[in-house]
């Protein structure tokens, strides 16, 4: 499992094959060989839409949760959607967008660095946005649970009930969403909203540990029938 660090003990006689991801970072098998190696999915804070989606309701979020005014917001998002289609579909460089359209220069979530997002090169986000993860995920047979944050401002909760939506079309019953309360991005605990947003952690909550341990352990009979 990708990214797992949990002082919890996971079921030992789960079968030595693969489940992951988190956030953008876990990824499908690409392969049909790969396919046969996954018994099943865990996901985190993911996302199955395009990342030119993903991006304009993340910035909606974000104004809001910055305090704009709903009017502000909508107008902000005119610019935004300018921005990031010039950025993701035009494949234009931001410092050519924010030079053709200085009214845009505000919107940029970085500021004056040009050449990061999220504290990563522009060019893994335009690779993120060449992927189709609706039709990966069309392909999934296996079992998969997918979490998604009460309090995630990041990740769209629609994205993730999308995923099981997509995986029981396939499978009925192989998928199963679930909305984990008082949760953010990645297993953090919050509050609220605001605090999420302002990364101001609670003390972390095992709950979502337990949920992964109850669905893992429900899964053994089904992948010893494999």
């Amino acid at each position: 499992m990708d990214d797992a660090d949990s002082p919890e003990r996971f079921p030992a006689s789960f079968p030595p094959r693969k489940i992951r991801g988190k956030s953008v970072r876990g990824r499908l098998p690409e392969t049909e060989a790969e396919q046969n190696q996954v018994c099943g999915y865990i996901v985190v804070g993911g996302w199955v839409k395009t990342w030119f989606e993903h991006m304009l309701e993340i910035e909606r979020r974000r104004f809001g949760l910055m305090g704009k005014s709903p009017g502000d917001v909508n107008q902000r998002m005119k610019g935004a959607a300018t921005l990031y289609e010039e950025w993701l579909i035009k494949n234009k460089s931001v410092d050519q967008i924010l030079r053709e359209n200085p009214r845009l220069t505000e919107l940029w979530p970085e500021g004056k660095d040009h050449a990061h997002l999220y504290g990563r090169p522009l060019a893994f986000y335009q690779q993120l946005q060449k992927l189709n993860l609706a039709a990966a995920w069309s392909r999934v047979k296996v079992p998969a649970l997918i979490l998604h944050g009460q309090f995630d401002w990041i990740m769209s909760r629609e994205d993730h009930e999308l995923i099981a939506q997509y995986v029981n079309a396939n499978q009925s019953g192989a998928a199963r969403f679930v909305e984990v309360s008082d949760m953010g991005h990645t297993f953090q605990h919050y509050l609220n909203f605001a605090d999420a947003f302002h990364g101001k952690e609670a003390p972390f909550d095992r709950k979502s540990v337990h949920l992964i341990i109850d669905w893992l352990n429900q899964q053994q009979p089904k992948t010893r029938q494999r």
